[in-house]
Parts: structure tokens; sequence; C-alpha cells
């Protein structure tokens, strides 16, 4: 849409309409970080973009992404909710094992639920 109304001449001008930040205590999540990057969590569930980018910024400033993206490709099913959020995985070089077909967290939760094991031990 957006390149369709610049070839028509428009100035166009992309407002996020949200952006989340991260939460002042990230220690839960650098504590996830840790025990995904060392095999210790088989499913991660990802339910917007953004996580991935925060999962990532925290992963760097704990020097833990290289083992953060062997785990997530080699140990981890991820579930991602739906397009948005597979997108920004795999751009940010992330494997997406699960997306349900009906991007909502009911049928995500369900589709991970029936298909991890078997995924897992795939991977």
């Amino acid at each position: 849409m957006i390149e369709g109304l610049q070839r028509r001449g428009a100035l166009v001008t992309r407002v996020p309409v949200y952006r989340w930040a991260l939460p002042e205590d990230t220690g839960p999540l650098r504590a996830t970080i840790a025990a995904i990057a060392e095999g210790r969590i088989g499913a991660v569930l990802f339910t917007a973009a953004q996580q991935v980018v925060h999962l990532l910024q925290v992963a760097a400033e704990e020097d833990r992404v290289a083992d953060l993206r062997v785990a997530l490709g080699r140990d981890t099913v991820v579930g991602s909710i739906g397009p948005t959020t597979s997108q920004a995985l795999r751009e940010s070089g992330l494997p997406v094992d699960i997306e349900p077909e009906h991007p909502k967290m009911g049928h995500l939760v369900a589709a991970v639920a029936a298909g991890w094991r078997g995924i897992g031990k795939a991977k």
C-alpha cells in the first residue's frame, strides 16, 4: 500500500501504532536466554515480532546470541503466532517450527502442544 501511494506522488510517513519496551527487570528474560542456550527449554512461543528484537538484544548483552541460535535450531521447538512474527524470526536467522493456521494465542498453544515433541525429536 505504501509503495502504491508513493508511486502516485504521496509523501508517506510511517507512524508505529505501538512499540513495546523491555521491562525494567530483565532478569527473568536473561535467565530464560541462559536456559534456552543451555538446552533446558523444549519449546519457545513468540507472540509478537518485537519479542524477537528484545530476545536478541538481551542475548547480545549477555554474549549468548550464538548459543541461543544453536539451541533454537537444534534443541528448542520455536512456535510463532503468525506471519508477521514468523517473518521477524526468519529475518533474524531464527527458525520457525510451528505456526498455527489462525494467528491466535489458543491456536498457537494447541499447535505447539500437539506437535512439539515430534519436531523436537527430529531436530
